[in-house]
């Protein structure tokens, strides 16, 4: 499976869990889905579950969790980096 469709399985769960809508695409903006910050706080601990690594600090803002897009592009700099 492909690193998108991983991160759109890992936010279509998130998104379950709050009862919202499921259907994402990759440059649909997270914020409008109806997460709160808490859900934010367990999509990137999810991200971190799901590729089995450890996003610095520095990095969890929310630019790179807007969307699919800009989560893929943090995760695949991540990977690369290990």
């Amino acid at each position: 499976m492909s690193t998108e469709k991983k991160i759109i399985v890992v936010v279509q769960d998130v998104l379950r869990r709050r009862a919202l809508s499921t259907a994402v695409r990759r440059n649909d903006d997270l914020r409008t889905t109806g997460l709160k910050s808490l859900d934010m706080v367990n999509l990137m601990m999810a991200i971190e579950d799901e590729f089995d690594i450890r996003i610095p600090q520095e990095e969890m803002i929310p630019q790179n969790f807007s969307s699919v897009g800009a989560i893929e592009v943090l995760v695949s700099g991540l990977l690369t980096q290990a």
